[in-house]
């Protein structure tokens, strides 16, 4: 070649150069692109690493916006090449061909072979980087143009659909790096050269696969074709057969009524749907919210490429629905089908709804078999087409911020669809939210206080703008383990994939499954200023406390909350933790003869028990360990270890505590130690001693002992009961101890509806027999050898006069019970 041809090419390739550089700038002048994954730290990216990115189709926009990103994350960028190797470090997987643009795996890059030789030569460690792009982020839907111009789906991205989204979506363009691969890894195996490069291009067209579907999902079919497919089923088809033969009904007329159903329950997602939310939602969270802080997202984008996702949430607030599907769409996945009461198909919000993704079921399903084959069919035609799904295992919203004891029926469900197929993996992630404030509170302090639970409305919505005035402070969202549903099924119910029958065994496994990831939804907590305040108040004499006083015991709790693995507990100085409390939950300071108290009003206790009860499993062990101390005054490690063993059960029962009896010792130690480091205790050898009584530390010990008491209350309740009411049947044990329970919060001024709730009594007396201590002989309930160990157990932790006070009011409600009895 000539030196006037070298010349020309030269300048050919500094105008394209140029070129290249000006558009660059044009176009990141526009758009708002979302970039995930950018990390060297993430992608494994070392400092003499050479980086070498691909994207799947040759496309110059791509390009430019995948080097903006590397740009702009300080990673090493496509378009300056590698120095003494490439003059760019990128390569396309393939090219479009053709007038159609078809993408063709024929016309593979020069420079990727050309990368091959490098490495084969040892020129250094090169590392190729997949970069999927997404441009209008949206999947294949209905068949409209505008959608098909403007979105992101499973077909070719062309030029007009890029351009179109640049203009009208520029903050929907998601750029995703990674995972990295090692070429010299693969020139070394013992292969020819043309095996490696199939193997490479496999390899890359697997992952750029697994990356649009968990971006995008599956693709999505038309509403109309997936009731069709339900109708169609063999499952439907009988039920119908069924019930126009147990009815003596047509088939039309039955057939009529399945389809039906199936239009009351399917959803109708549309991304426009879910984009318009986008925009409302972000408006809306920074109206109510000071921020949204998202912990361990990078579970379920590790999970979303290879398994069937199912979201099992806590359920604190209508706004779950929302802010679970915000917090994935915001974080490039894609938003899950959720499963909503039918009470909130309500006009024009229902259809919303719907078209955002929710699919409406009733609260029960029972006497009506051909609402539960509909319903049974579309759950499973929607794991089976890689669906992620979302619904809530305690069936409501919880009122108490307690966990609510998990219902089986959406699980069992679950499991018998993956029991039908199990082609992809399936599994269920707990998820955790932490409302500073939660929007309903008022709402459910009346419901607690005795008043009718409300029937949802349409003008409901217009009452949220009343909640502007009020400060909400954060809120959080947390991921947690996620259950492997093979594995557990394994474990649990060891001839799964043979077993189709309604046994006890599958019973029994559904209801450990619930329990398992109500433990995990509990262990993916986050502990707020609020729970903290409230924690510490509510501990104290009349809910006062100095300020000073009040921020040593916040730092207690938050040093006990950091011995629970995967927590996540509030950075913020104790001081800025009673200021949020001020500004969100209504706490109240002021000065006392030079004083500086912090209280609240009898309102605000009530309502800052639900924020106290919502982290309460995190403190319920270091709090019996305290109560233990505190009554002996001075005890043996082993005694208190024999105490805490006897009673965890049935803590572990009413708080879904993750830790199981062979590891109880360990943990119980060490939270006897992190006592003994801040000072609440003094260890000498095998012996545990509170500090002196006119002490800030014994202060503290007895405020976090005082956590426990309410639940030890109310097993000395049911305890008596048992003892005392006659040939009593277990619903009139839970009924009498629920009284019970009314009567002493109105002799000991307790503000808190949860201590009276029947179903924490029904919990106690669930486990007790579950484990034997109590049985049922006809109607009566008869207590076992192993009761009074427990009996004695819990009056030995509770103070004199409490103990006085239940065995009064609970042995006066007994007698009255016995002469009823003896009367009828």
């Amino acid at each position: 070649m000539g030196s006037a041809d070298q010349e020309q090419k030269r300048l050919g390739y500094r105008l394209k150069s140029a070129q290249f550089h000006l558009f660059r700038r044009l176009l990141h002048a526009w758009i708002r692109p979302t970039v995930l994954r950018a990390d060297a730290d993430i992608l494994g990216l070392g400092p003499d690493d050479h980086v070498v990115y691909v994207m799947a189709l040759k496309s110059t926009a791509d390009l430019m916006v995948t080097d903006f990103a590397c740009e702009r994350a300080g990673l090493p960028r496509p378009y300056q090449g590698i120095i003494d190797m490439e003059a760019r470090a990128f390569f396309f997987l393939a090219r479009p061909e053709g007038r159609l643009g078809r993408r063709s795996p024929r016309l593979q890059s020069e420079r990727m072979h050309r990368l091959f030789d490098h490495a084969a030569a040892g020129r250094g460690p090169i590392k190729i980087v997949p970069v999927s792009l997404f441009w209008g982020h949206q999947p294949d839907r209905e068949k409209s143009l505008f959608k098909y111009l403007f979105s992101e789906n499973w077909t070719t991205t062309t030029r007009l659909k890029k351009f179109l989204a640049m203009l009208f979506y520029p903050n929907h363009i998601l750029v995703q790096f990674g995972p990295t691969l090692s070429l010299n890894e693969l020139v070394d195996e013992p292969i020819p050269r043309e095996r490696q490069v199939r193997k490479l291009m496999r390899i890359l067209r697997a992952r750029f696969t697994a990356e649009k579907q968990a971006i995008l999902g599956p693709d999505l079919s038309h509403r109309r074709t997936l009731i069709n497919a339900i109708m169609r089923s063999r499952s439907v088809t009988l039920a119908i057969q069924r019930e126009a033969t147990a009815d003596n009904e047509s088939m039309d007329t039955v057939n009529a009524k399945a389809l039906s159903y199936a239009n009351e329950i399917v959803s109708d997602q549309s991304y426009r749907v879910i984009r318009f939310f986008h925009v409302l939602l972000s408006w809306l969270w920074n109206k109510l919210y000071d921020g949204i802080d998202v912990h361990h997202v990078e579970i379920p984008k590790a999970l979303a490429s290879n398994h069937e996702v199912v979201y099992i949430p806590c359920h604190r607030s209508h706004i779950d629905y929302l802010l679970l599907s915000f917090v994935l769409y915001h974080n490039g996945l894609t938003p899950p089908h959720i499963a909503a009461g039918k009470n909130l198909n309500l006009p024009i919000v229902g259809t919303l709804l719907r078209r955002a993704g929710a699919f409406f079921m009733r609260r029960s399903f029972q006497g009506d078999a051909l609402y539960k084959a509909v319903f049974d069919e579309y759950l499973h035609l929607m794991f089976s087409k890689g669906y992620s799904v979302e619904y809530f295992i305690e069936g409501g919203r919880s009122r108490t911020g307690r966990m609510l004891t998990p219902r089986t029926g959406m699980l069992s469900m679950t499991m018998r669809s993956f029991q039908r197929d199990t082609t992809r993996p399936m599994a269920l992630l707990p998820v955790h939210f932490s409302y500073e404030r939660v929007l309903e509170a008022p709402t459910y302090m009346s419901e607690l206080a005795g008043r009718d639970k409300k029937q949802e409305s349409f003008f409901d919505i217009f009452r949220i703008f009343r909640a502007f005035k009020h400060s909400f402070g954060k809120v959080a969202v947390s991921f947690g383990r996620p259950v492997i549903l093979a594995e557990f099924l394994d474990h649990h119910l060891p001839e799964w994939q043979e077993d189709q029958g309604d046994t006890s065994a599958f019973s029994d496994a559904c209801i450990q499954l619930s329990r398992e990831l109500a433990t995990r939804i509990n262990d993916a907590a986050v502990v707020n200023p609020v729970n903290l305040v409230a924690t510490a108040l509510l501990s104290s004499p009349r809910q006062v406390m100095g300020s000073a006083r009040l921020q040593n015991q916040i730092d207690v709790l938050r040093e006990l909350a950091r011995i629970v693995p995967n927590l996540t507990v509030t950075a913020l100085p104790s001081e800025a933790i009673v200021t949020t409390a001020e500004q969100v939950a209504g706490v109240e300071r002021q000065e006392t003869g030079g004083l500086e108290l912090i209280s609240v009003d009898k309102d605000t206790t009530v309502l800052l028990t639900y924020y106290r009860n919502s982290t309460a499993h995190v403190f319920a062990l270091p709090s019996m360990i305290s109560r233990i101390i505190c009554t002996f005054e001075q005890v043996d490690i082993e005694r208190i270890i024999e105490l805490c063993r006897q009673l965890y059960p049935y803590f572990q029962a009413e708080y879904f505590l993750r830790w199981q009896e062979p590891a109880l010792d360990e943990v119980i130690g060490q939270m006897i130690e992190k006592l003994d480091d801040l000072g609440l205790i003094v260890v000498t050898g095998d012996t545990v001693s509170i500090p002196p009584f006119e002490s800030e530390s014994f202060a503290a010990l007895s405020e976090l002992a005082q956590i426990i008491q309410p639940t030890l209350e109310r097993f000395f309740v049911v305890n008596q009961l048992l003892v005392t009411l006659s040939n009593a049947s277990v619903r009139e044990v839970e009924a009498a101890a629920a009284a019970t329970g009314r009567q002493l919060s109105m002799i000991y001024g307790i503000n808190a509806p949860d201590f009276f709730e029947q179903s924490l009594f029904s919990t106690y007396i669930v486990t007790l027999r579950s484990r034997n201590v109590i049985s049922v002989t006809g109607e009566a309930v008869v207590t076992a050898t192993d009761f009074d160990g427990i009996a004695t157990a819990t009056a030995t932790t509770l103070d004199p006069g409490v103990r006085y006070n239940v065995l009064h009011v609970a042995g006066k409600l007994a007698s009255e019970k016995n002469l009823q009895a003896v009367g009828a």
